[in-house]
């Protein structure tokens, strides 16, 4: 990832691998575990995990308006919108459910 970062940040191009080799930071399944149970057990095992350092103390993004599209469409990146149950409803991830059921 990093690699890709130097490359596209040399070239100016826009990309999310330069914010996530910037502020994205590795973690074990165990240290994800501890910092959010809820969300780390619903993810398979062999997921990549990593926290980011531009989340404040509440959780929240501090870059909002400036975050990467990967962190605009957590935890639904690369799936269809589906239901998922969240520790807290007023969290920031609560999908409109009006727009999904009518799609259908």
């Amino acid at each position: 990832m990093r690699a890709t970062a130097a490359i596209a940040s040399v070239l100016g191009i826009p990309s999310d691998a330069v914010f996530a080799a910037k502020h994205w930071h590795p973690l074990t399944r165990e240290e994800a575990l501890r910092r959010n149970p809820f969300y780390t057990t619903r993810l398979p095992p062999n997921a990549h995990l990593y926290c980011c350092d531009q989340l404040g103390g509440d959780g929240r993004c501090r870059v909002y308006d400036e975050r990467p599209l990967v962190c605009r469409g957590y935890p639904w990146y690369g799936q269809p919108p589906r239901t998922m149950p969240l520790p807290r409803p007023n969290c920031g991830y609560a999908i409109d459910q009006e727009s999904v059921g009518s799609e259908k």
